[in-house]
């Protein structure tokens, strides 16, 4: 991992899809666990009520460790290693723990604020998920909404592993 950030440029739409893609197949397993354990240790059934409250309360407070400690300190989820991806502030240093749960708390509210007034109000409304993706495209610097909120950058980083020995 390069120590000056200043010279990583940002990542562009297809890089961040690409993210996107393959984290939420890392993340179907890590709720699936977390899912399961949760239902076995309370005997979850599938009406509403407090244990359902619960059950989302619980895979948020896991995504958000997940995401807080990933995001953080110039740690890297799987993908995005994979695809030399790195979360940066906008003043090209690591993210804090804090600024990387404000992150996430920005995705989640951007990405389900919409599907709920889809729900509760208009189908169409679903379409407003999409505008954080969405932004990155006329973003000068790739930003997305989450990333403007919270005051990061996603950048690419060199690939080591191409290096010549």
């Amino acid at each position: 991992m390069a120590t000056d950030f200043a010279c990583l440029p940002p990542a562009g739409w297809w890089r961040r899809l690409m993210g996107v893609t393959y984290e939420s197949i890392i993340l179907f397993a890590v709720v699936f666990f977390f899912g399961y354990a949760y239902s076995a240790l309370t005997q979850l059934k599938t009406q509403a009520g407090w244990n359902s409250s619960g059950f989302q309360l619980w895979i948020f407070a896991v995504l958000a460790a997940y995401f807080g400690y990933f995001w953080s300190s110039g740690r890297q989820s799987l993908p995005m290693k994979t695809l030399n991806l790195l979360l940066l502030t906008q003043s090209r240093a690591p993210v804090s723990v804090l600024r990387a749960l404000v992150r996430y708390s920005a995705v989640m509210v951007l990405l389900f604020g919409p599907l709920a007034l889809a729900k509760y109000l208009h189908p169409g409304f679903a379409v407003l998920s999409l505008t954080t993706f969405a932004w990155t495209l006329i973003d000068r610097q790739s930003r997305g909404l989450q990333d403007i909120l919270s005051g990061t950058l996603l950048v690419v980083t060199p690939d080591v592993r191409r290096t010549k020995d």
